[in-house]
């Protein structure tokens, strides 16, 4: 969903909507990893890809039997800032002194290409290194400054992270008007442009957490506090976007920034939740990728032409299950290691061996995007090129690295483990049975983290749907009561002595973790903004009462 789909319709767009690993560290192994030929032939891949000239990596290889559109937008050469991203974490991550010199070149091919507003473009050329587009997404934004974090990390370079905060400071900056006013807040898909994206607030919420710790108390531009602060509104919209139903996340929103869109729920989301957000609570993302469509994600023996295993794995949204998308089948195989299922893993290992060695233009070395077509349900496609995404991200799987925290990944020791979780159970039939209809009253429940003994409160917020209100605003329940276990239950409301209710009318519930005091009475906009002792949130809940 980044620079790799840059040639057609931007893929959100379509809505308008430190353990850190130094040189030569190994992640802690949690199954078999992939053999050293498989692992070597996806950094020789990597290796092969990037311009001697400037640096910057080739995000595909080219052949005849692409579509002309694609072919054509592929003789520009793109180097896409997401792919470099990658590339640069992994060779980082390897550490070995050739890996080292190709990030140090890379990187500083990135700082090269950095405008003075702080942003980078979303693609430019690998042969010139001059830009391709002006346009500068807010996702791709988040994955440089990852980039430039980690090898500041790993080398002590400061001038890639003076890069990282130049970056940020461009995230940041009132003119850009990137931060969302409305709904849950979160950073928008780019300058312009009003929709948000949960996979790009993903990257916000990890690239300035780890910028933030970063940061010397002398920083140039930012301080640490109000960066750490943005990146706690950008998970805030993560979390916004969680299905207490299915347990899957959400794309986003629609152009409004407010109304989430549910009309296409993609693979990213699910998989990158876990290794951004790293919480038990996420697991029921992976759990809805893992399980077989139509009721999830993942498809059983898929066809590729010329592979001799079944290939199995996710496509890249529920929109098209009929190929397995080869970067999510990766993004996947790390995610089943950060939560310990080693049976999903060594599958996917054995699916990606058997993709690089026998996939249609495969070279032994990188994988494919796609055997064949992956199409997106944001009107644009993966087609059956080697590229950059894929390869990088199953480099990644095979060492463990979770590139979000540039860690070995561990759900369990993941560096947003202590922030609480919220979440709000789905009654039967989605509906609550009222005890009045002047108002209706009802109960709601859930479950909670890190909440016992402190002094951290859960608020039940009620707005309702239908009939159609007046404006939207969501309505403040009583403080739930938190049992010893977490779980917790509130006496909601909906209507009041004026406006009645009747059976089948609509409410959308979320709930709230506040410390201190409580948030106002009536809300159009839930943010840090306007709860400033906002924690965390649950996912939305749509129902109705009986």
């Amino acid at each position: 969903m980044k620079g790799s789909l840059g040639w057609g319709v931007s893929v959100l767009a379509a809505l308008v909507f430190a353990l850190s690993l130094g040189p030569g560290c190994e992640p802690e192994e949690q199954n078999e990893p992939a053999s050293p030929s498989v692992e070597q032939g996806l950094f020789a891949f990597l290796a092969g890809q990037q311009d001697p000239v400037t640096g910057l990596l080739e995000g595909f290889v080219r052949h005849s039997d692409l579509p002309p559109d694609f072919l054509a937008f592929l003789e520009a050469r793109p180097s896409f800032t997401y792919d470099n991203a990658l590339a640069a974490l992994a060779w980082l991550a390897r550490g070995e002194s050739d890996d080292l010199d190709r990030a140090t070149r890379l990187l500083d091919a990135l700082l090269a290409l950095q405008r003075e507003d702080g942003a980078l473009p979303d693609s430019a050329d690998a042969a010139t290194g001059a830009p391709l587009a002006t346009h500068t997404g807010t996702g791709n934004q988040a994955w440089a400054i990852l980039a430039f974090v980690g090898g500041w990390e790993v080398t002590g370079q400061e001038r890639w992270l003076l890069a990282a905060e130049r970056v940020a400071a461009f995230l940041l900056d009132p003119a850009q008007e990137l931060a969302n006013p409305a709904g849950f807040g979160g950073f928008r898909l780019s300058p312009g442009v009003t929709g948000v994206s949960t996979e790009n607030n993903l990257d916000v919420y990890a690239a300035l957490l780890r910028l933030a710790d970063a940061l010397p108390t002398s920083a140039a531009l930012l301080s640490a506090a109000e960066v750490r602060e943005a990146g706690h509104r950008a998970r805030i919209l993560c979390e916004s976007q969680f299905d207490p139903v299915t347990g899957a996340m959400f794309a986003g929103t629609d152009g409004t920034g407010v109304t989430t869109f549910r009309g296409v729920v993609p693979l990213d989301t699910q998989s990158w939740s876990v290794l951004s957000l790293g919480r038990s609570k996420w697991e029921r993302s992976y759990a809805w990728a893992r399980r077989e469509v139509p009721e999830g994600l993942w498809i059983i023996e898929g066809a590729c032409a010329g592979a001799e295993l079944a290939i199995e794995g996710p496509p890249f949204s529920d929109a098209f299950t009929g190929e397995v998308w080869t970067e999510g089948l990766a993004q996947m195989q790390l995610a089943a290691r950060a939560l310990g299922d080693d049976e999903t893993s060594g599958r996917a290992a054995a699916v990606l061996e058997e993709l690089q060695r026998a996939a249609p233009n495969a070279d032994g070395q990188g994988l494919v995007a796609a055997c064949s077509e992956v199409e997106t349900g944001f009107e644009s496609s993966y087609f059956n090129a080697l590229a950059v995404a894929p390869t990088a991200w199953a480099a990644m799987a095979s060492r463990g690295l979770d590139p979000f925290w540039f860690r070995a990944v561990d759900a369990d020791a993941h560096p947003a483990a202590a922030v609480p979780t919220v979440s709000l159970t789905a009654p039967i039939d989605l509906q609550y049975a009222c005890t009045g209809t002047q108002p209706c009253r009802f109960t709601a429940e859930g479950a909670s983290t890190g909440l016992v003994g402190t002094d951290h409160r859960v608020y039940l917020l009620v707005e309702p749907t239908s009939p159609a209100p007046l404006g939207r605003f969501f309505t403040q329940a009583v403080p739930a009561t938190v049992a010893a276990d977490g779980t917790w239950t509130v006496p909601g409301q909906l209507g009041d002595i004026v406006s009645g209710v009747e059976a089948g009318d609509g409410m959308r519930l979320v709930a709230l973790v506040v410390v201190g005091e409580a948030p106002p009475p009536q809300l159009e906009v839930i943010t840090q903004s306007t709860i400033p002792n906002l924690i965390t949130v649950s996912g939305v809940l749509d129902a109705s009462v009986r």
